[in-house]
């Protein structure tokens, strides 16, 4: 069972870690700071002993770009890919400031999937299309908030449930985040009918 590290700490760009198991290209370690792809957040890239790694998927396997030259039980340098990381960290954030002020907006919407990575957050919702006013309100209400510099606090209660609280904004969520919003900067949000009662909303860094 890998450790994931990125739990307690979304902000280490390199570490040590020791080879627990090989699969042609596919790595597991012991420990990680990549993030694992799960809850719609996916998976890092970077560098295992000098090999590129080009994502993390679930059963927590590391997948290089070519079989490595290390063994099982080898120590390796990690490196996280933190122009992809960070930007997905801002852009993770930034979607929590959405959703809370669509909900206050327009009503809790069943979420039928998300995404995220360093470009984009794309969520579907089992809703109608908002109009163009309301959807400037949740758009000028995120950032309105966000531009306040509101500590982000991230912490794992007695029975493992991982938490994210913002001021009065209070979710569950495994992803990783930044300590701040003045760290995100400003956020752009659209909406798109995907198909009819299906609403798809895309969250960008401004």
């Amino acid at each position: 069972m890998t450790d994931k590290l990125y739990i307690q700490d979304s902000y280490v760009k390199e570490f040590e870690a020791r080879v627990e198991d090989i699969k042609g290209n596919k790595v597991s370690l012991d420990r990680t700071h990549f993030f694992i792809q799960g809850s719609g957040q996916s998976g890092d890239s970077g560098k295992i002993g000098g090999i590129k790694v080009i994502d993390t998927q679930k059963g927590g396997w590391h997948i290089l770009v070519k079989e490595p030259d290390f063994s099982i039980g080898d120590t390796v340098q990690c490196k996280i890919n933190w122009d992809r990381r960070y930007p997905t960290m801002r852009i993770h954030s930034g979607v929590h400031f959405v959703e809370h002020f669509q909900d206050k907006l327009v009503g809790k919407a069943p979420m039928l999937k998300t995404n995220v990575n360093h470009k984009k957050d794309l969520t579907d919702y089992k809703m109608e299309m908002p109009n163009e006013e309301i959807q400037k309100k949740i758009e000028d209400a995120a950032n309105e908030m966000i531009a306040k510099n509101i500590d982000i606090n991230i912490w794992v209660d007695d029975s493992g449930y991982r938490h994210w609280d913002c001021d009065e904004i209070k979710m569950g969520c495994t992803g990783t985040h930044v300590k701040n919003t003045s760290e995100i900067g400003k956020i752009k949000v659209s909406y798109t009918q995907k198909a009819p009662g299906v609403v798809r909303v895309e969250t960008t860094l401004a």
